[in-house]
Formats: C-alpha cells, sequence, structure tokens
C-alpha cells in the first residue's frame, strides 16, 4: 500500500505513507529533496532514516510488514549540523530512542502520520530545521544581491546540489512527463531542453533507472 499527496506546508514536497505487503524491491528516483522517514519494523522497533539529495537512482529492500511515513523536505529546508553535502545519495540511520528521533544535537518525538506537517513547521519555528528564504528565492530564479559564485556556494550550502545539477534532475523529470503523456522519445528530449535522444536516455537511466522504451511500456500497461 502506497500512499502520497503534496505538502500543505511550504517546507513540505511532500508527504506519502506505506506498507510492505509482498518482498519487493523499490525504486528510488534522484532528487533534489531530503527525505525524512519514520519506521515501524514488524517487531514494533520504531526507527527513522535520513534520506540525501541524489543524483542517481537507488533502489532499496521491502520487508513484509513493515509501515513507514515520511515527508520529502523542500530543497531550502536542512537539519543543523547535518551537511547535505555529506550525504549525497545515501540513506542514513537516525538514533531513536523512548519515541524521540535525534536530529541534530536535539531529540524530537516521532510524529504520527497526520501530524507530520505540523511537527516539521514546529521544528523549523524552534530551530530544529532550518530555513533558507534567500535560497527559496534563489530556486525560484530571483537572484539579487550576490554574484553568481556566492549563489552557487549557498546552493551547495543549503541544497547539496548545484543549481546546474538540479537543472538536470528538472529536465529529466520534464522528459519523463512527456514521455508519460505520449510523446516520442525524439520528441521528449527536444521538449525537456536535452541536445538529442541519447542525452535523455543517459539521463533518465541514471536518475530514474528507466530508458524511455521502458517509461512508455509501462504506461501502455498502466492504460490496459
Amino acid at each position: 500500500m502506497w500512499e502520497e499527496r503534496a505538502g500543505r506546508s511550504p517546507r513540505v514536497r511532500t508527504v506519502w505513507r506505506a506498507t510492505v505487503e509482498s518482498p519487493e524491491r523499490y525504486s528510488v528516483i534522484g532528487s533534489e529533496y531530503w527525505g525524512l522517514s519514520f519506521i515501524r519494523r514488524q517487531d514494533g522497533e520504531l526507527a527513522a532514516e535520513l534520506d540525501g539529495p541524489s543524483l542517481r537512482n537507488r533502489v532499496v529492500d521491502g520487508h513484509v510488514g513493515e509501515r513507514y511515513w515520511g515527508v520529502e523536505l523542500a530543497a531550502y529546508v536542512a537539519i543543523p549540523g547535518v551537511p547535505k553535502q555529506a550525504i549525497l545519495g545515501e540513506t542514513v540511520t537516525l538514533p531513536v530512542s523512548g519515541g524521540h528521533v535525534l536530529l541534530g544535537d536535539h531529540r524530537w518525538p516521532v510524529p504520527a502520520w497526520p501530524d507530520l506537517e505540523d511537527w516539521v513547521d514546529h521544528l523549523a519555528e524552534n530551530r530544529g530545521l532550518l530555513v533558507d528564504e534567500e535560497v527559496r528565492k534563489a530556486l525560484s530564479g530571483h537572484r539579487i544581491g550576490a554574484s553568481e559564485r556566492t549563489w552557487q556556494r549557498r546552493y551547495r550550502r543549503t541544497v547539496g546540489l548545484t543549481a546546474q545539477q538540479i537543472d538536470q534532475l528538472h529536465r529529466a523529470q520534464h522528459g519523463y512527463f512527456l514521455l508519460q503523456t505520449g510523446h516520442s522519445p525524439a520528441e521528449a528530449a527536444a521538449g525537456a531542453g536535452f541536445a538529442d535522444q541519447p542525452h535523455l536516455t543517459r539521463s533518465l537511466r541514471f536518475i530514474r533507472g528507466q530508458t524511455p522504451a521502458a517509461i512508455i511500456a509501462a504506461q501502455r500497461r498502466r492504460q490496459h
């Protein structure tokens, strides 16, 4: 079972939860977002994980009976004392004890699924999360008051990726959307701003773990 929705809080991109009903391997696509998830093991143990931003697709194992819930944080949100660049493409286990999770130097109560967004907002208001408003504006294209080199350093510090790497992720996502909506690989490559179809193929294989042909075939199966 998988459920996902867009976040209501501007600090949250998506909120999701899942129950593993059969042993499978799951694909986690590359993105600029930091993922924070909580896990209830089969034996009742509570765990937490932090997924760093990534340019590469990852594959994770699902264990039957485990329940997961979590958020994708906005790209301009960071955890104090935990540099994103140190965990690019990695999943880090966070210490959990007594129903509390350690983030940076502070322990916070583990939230239930309905409370995730309020929990994120509470952390942001109490310095449990850092919100870089200037980078938020820059991600929307409003970069003023600093040199390009300064912005690049600030991007990497807050987001973990450069503006060019984020653009690469967004072009791949747009290409994926075009393929899902009936465009040919050549049309999707041109529409998403790739130099040619092979560049789109390499990007999708690297970031999503799929080729254009596989994406089109999967979409056709869903439609039938």
